[in-house]
């Protein structure tokens, strides 16, 4: 479908309005964008997804920041329920021209979902809609930037001969390979495909697949699945080396993350 602001254009003056959406597994949003700032938020799901330079995977309790006009396109991983917010672009640039992952608190994932349904509220069970739909909105931008972000993005190269390698490792994370032998698969030398991946993505291959990791994990952590699950699922030998993994980047171990989840 194709995504347009002629839904927004009337509402300008609002500080944030609300845009909700069922999608079923695998279901494509194409690329577009808004002249908001999108905080793109799936309430029920998994989402991953692509703006130009990166591709994003989105567990339950996490949102994507979109400054304006960023384009982007989004795939389901599951059946999803978006309870997604637009931020008026001036108030949005306080929070800058990048794209992160924000951890949604419980108190921003009802709001968010109180605002996507105040609109369905006839006028006359409400006694001031105009104050409550404000004061949710002013609520809601407030805790988005008092919001905790994740360091976790997958930067997405262009050379069709990396992407290829991204594309296979982000589906099939569990059989990483080593540079040498994507280096002989695609008939370069190891030093030449290391600086490729240097150029192309900002990383070494290593950063990279571990970036990959944690924002496969954190999915994974959402869907119930135990530490020794993920930790297999994404190649590793043992539960500890992944659980140290990923601490060094988050600051928790995964059975931490979980808990705090619950």
């Amino acid at each position: 479908m194709k995504i347009s602001d002629s839904l927004i254009e009337t509402e300008m003056s609002e500080l944030v309005i609300g845009l909700s959406s069922e999608h079923t597994y695998r279901e494509i949003t194409p690329a577009h964008h808004h002249s908001r700032a999108q905080f793109l938020y799936a309430s029920t799901g998994i989402i991953q997804v692509f703006t130009p330079n990166h591709v994003w995977l989105i567990p339950p309790m996490c949102a994507l920041w979109i400054p304006a006009y960023v384009e982007h396109s989004v795939i389901s991983l599951s059946r999803v329920k978006m309870n997604t917010a637009l931020v008026e672009s001036q108030a949005a640039s306080v929070l800058g021209q990048q794209c992160f992952i924000i951890r949604v608190s419980k108190l921003l994932h009802e709001l968010l979902i109180r605002l996507n349904v105040i609109e369905q509220i006839p006028t006359s069970e409400l006694l001031s809609s105009d104050e409550l739909s404000r004061a949710i909105q002013i609520l809601i931008f407030d805790e988005i930037q008092k919001a905790n972000s994740l360091p976790i993005q997958i930067p997405w190269p262009q050379d069709k001969r990396l992407l290829n390698i991204c594309q296979t490792l982000l589906h099939e994370p569990q059989y990483p390979k080593d540079l040498s032998t994507w280096a002989d698969e695609i008939g370069t030398s190891t030093r030449t495909l290391m600086r490729m991946f240097q150029k192309e993505t900002g990383m070494s291959y290593r950063a990279w697949l571990q970036q990959m990791h944690i924002a496969q994990a954190l999915s994974k952590i959402a869907s119930g699945e135990s530490i020794a699950q993920i930790s297999r699922g994404l190649g590793y030998s043992n539960p500890s080396a992944f659980s140290a993994m990923f601490k060094r980047h988050l600051g928790q171990t995964p059975q931490q993350f979980k808990y705090k989840d619950e």
